[in-house]
């Protein structure tokens, strides 16, 4: 038999030769920014022996097989819902490559039937990424303390990997635009790593030489959120200040590592519950020290104290002079609402008294978002955007830089991906003896499928600059509409980006530029933080500043005269590389010159210009191809017929077994140089 199919290197059994077609293509004329993959028609399989066992006896009606994506998926580990790596040989020339699925099972009496199809690696890499969101992403990072030294040190690291911490204004966040709180600084994470992550949890592997520029090496997802919060157990864990009191001052006073929704006042002593959120747990607290001078007569007694009453007491009966303590207080259960305060009280007639240790952790019964606060720890994974598919994240990068995605021939499990200004690589093949004349050549001017308007947009948001450019220009911060002039067609074709667009700012008499995420809700214009859709920014550090400080609070906490900067330009003061589509039509920060270099025009416009050319033609002919040709196709390579060239978009319902010639379509080249 001239046909073989194998499924992770197992040879399933033909009883006929395939007669399927097979849909190999690069481009989607007719739906821009699509990127298609090779596909079959439906393959019909013999359900014998070999057949059965290598789909794990599916058929059968009380099957369950189980499960290990460690191994293959074949025989009692075969899972109808996962696609298994396949290739199809004719004449033991390779025709496709990619991963097969199980359609449909036919039982007629004895007689059994699979209906099979198979699709390209692009995808078999979407179904591999399934419905995986960025937050499914482990990035190995550990947790950060939230830190000037950890802020700061970020900026030097524009490397495409770890953490940074760009200045972005999210509201609330400076009273004078020139000094900032450390809230201004929350994690970015590089798109980098996205995608390496992304891909190697697929179990696929890439040739992505856009990855290794300095433009994906500065890209940065920056955090989304209202605020940065952890998912934890532990509300509230501070230790005992090592302190002298005497009977003035009772409350013992704690360095506190974690506050989580708890207001901490008077030096560390009173903690306030700040959460509309009623709260259930307990507390485990313990105080140790000396009593150095107490009267004899006296008893001395240690309390934790709710809104000023004993919830917990430990006493000392006339304990006397130099007497070593050790309090422990634990509450087995509490509970909390809003501004309910928490102390630890020394009762006594005592005038010098040491606190030499001890620890106070309240701890909830229900894990709960709380918030991260300064010198506390950040759990890297939780400040990821929530509920975004990887596969629409991988799809928006595709879409931003104009990327072609194909599948080597030779490896398993492994894309090829570049722009289109760099995936043909001027080599062509003469076609001009493989067209039958003998059938219809259908040319049609490509203004039969081009829309009048090209739309290149990011998502809508509703942060307050980007709301009243949108309300003021009829379309988004940086978005382009491009203008094809044709004038039979009044069509819009719009590509849009999951990621929202940011503005920059800058305050007057200030020299720092910023990204700007909040929204204002009242007459008074006052800043408030907003979750909003998810962000790409371009990170680089800016020397030479004003000398500002970042804050907690009315607290200095470091002074610098250089700031981690993000935006959507590489550069604010003199911008080289914008990914804007197209340049805004209003700037809110002062630069001696603006770049052209945007998306829109470094990676769409030669495309769109050579589809909407007045001479631009799609050509639909047939053409005699063996399974030698389908072996060697190669998108990348122009096809030269009768003096012209073309552009190879797709080849139509290819049939191995049919001798008989192929539909093929193909794009006129308008330009061969792309700068």
């Amino acid at each position: 038999m001239r046909t073989e199919v194998y499924i992770d290197n197992y040879k399933l059994d033909l009883t006929a030769e395939i007669s399927a077609e097979f849909t190999y293509a690069i481009d989607e004329i007719q739906d821009f920014a699509t990127r298609n993959t090779s596909f079959s028609k439906t393959i019909i399989l013999p359900g014998n022996d070999n057949n059965n066992k290598l789909f794990g006896n599916i058929f059968e009606f009380g099957n369950s097989n189980l499960y290990n994506p460690a191994i293959p998926n074949v025989g009692y580990n075969f899972n109808a819902t996962k696609s298994v790596p396949c290739i199809i040989l004719v004449d033991k020339i390779q025709i496709f490559k990619g991963v097969l699925r199980l359609l449909e099972i036919i039982i007629d009496g004895k007689h059994i039937e699979y209906e099979v199809a198979v699709f390209g690696e692009l995808g078999g890499f979407i179904n591999a990424l399934g419905n995986k969101k960025l937050e499914d992403i482990d990035f190995g990072i550990a947790d950060q303390t939230w830190n000037v030294t950890n802020i700061a040190n970020s900026w030097d690291n524009i490397s495409g990997s770890g953490v940074y911490y760009p200045l972005i204004d999210y509201g609330n966040e400076s009273t004078n635009k020139v000094d900032f709180s450390f809230d201004a600084f929350r994690p970015a994470l590089y798109v980098k790593e996205y995608l390496e992550n992304i891909i190697s949890d697929s179990g696929y592997t890439w040739d992505f030489p856009l990855l290794s520029t300095a433009l994906m090496q500065r890209l940065v997802i920056p955090n989304n959120q209202k605020g940065i919060t952890k998912n934890t157990s532990d509300a509230l864990v501070a230790t005992a200040k090592t302190k002298n009191y005497t009977s003035a001052a009772g409350n013992v006073e704690f360095d506190v590592s974690n506050a989580g929704n708890f207001t901490v006042t008077g030096s560390g002593s009173d903690f306030t519950y700040n959460s509309g959120t009623a709260f259930a747990g307990s507390i485990i607290l313990n105080v140790s020290g000396i009593l150095n001078a107490i009267s004899p007569s006296s008893d001395f007694t240690v309390q934790l104290r709710k809104n000023g009453t004993p919830i917990s007491i430990v006493t000392y009966t006339l304990p006397g002079s130099g007497y070593n303590f050790n309090a422990i207080l634990n509450v087995a259960s509490i509970t909390l609402v809003n501004t309910d305060t928490l102390d630890v009280d020394l009762i006594g007639n005592f005038s010098d008294l040491d606190i030499e240790q001890g620890y106070f952790n309240i701890i909830s019964d229900n894990p709960t978002q709380t918030t991260v606060n300064y010198g506390e720890s950040i759990v890297i994974n939780d400040t990821i955007p929530k509920g975004i598919f990887q596969k629409d994240f991988f799809a928006s990068i595709v879409k931003m830089f104009n990327l072609y995605v194909y599948e080597d021939k030779l490896v398993e499990k492994k894309l090829i991906i570049k722009p289109f200004i760099e995936f043909y690589d001027g080599s062509q093949i003469d076609w001009t003896n493989k067209v039958d004349r003998g059938s219809v050549l259908r040319l049609k001017p490509m203004s039969e499928f081009t829309a009048r308007y090209y739309d290149y947009k990011y998502k809508q948001d509703n942060d307050f600059y980007a709301e009243n450019y949108r309300k003021k220009y009829n379309e988004g911060y940086g978005d382009f509409i491009y203008d094809s002039e044709n004038e039979f067609v009044k069509e819009v074709d719009s590509t849009e980006l999951i990621f929202a667009a940011t503005v920059l700012t800058q305050y007057t008499g200030t020299d720092k530029i910023y990204s700007t995420i909040y929204k204002k809700s009242n007459a008074n214009a006052s800043e408030d933080k907003m979750d909003s859709v998810i962000r790409i920014l371009q990170a680089k550090k800016i020397t030479g500043m004003t000398t500002w400080a970042i804050k907690n609070g009315a607290t200095t906490l470091a002074s610098y005269t250089a700031y981690g900067y993000a935006g959507h330009v590489n550069d604010p003061i003199n911008p080289t590389d914008d990914i804007s589509w197209g340049a805004p039509k209003e700037l809110f920060f002062t630069t001696s010159s603006y770049t052209a270099a945007n998306l829109f025009n470094g990676y769409w416009s030669e495309y769109i210009a050579e589809i909407t050319d007045k001479d631009s033609k799609l050509l639909t002919c047939s053409v005699k191809l063996n399974e030698i040709d389908i072996y060697n196709l190669d998108f990348s390579k122009l096809i030269f017929i009768d003096g012209s060239l073309w552009r190879l978009n797709k080849v139509l319902d290819y049939n191995p077994m049919d001798f008989n010639v192929t539909k093929v379509e193909l794009l006129k080249v308008i330009e061969l140089t792309y700068v």
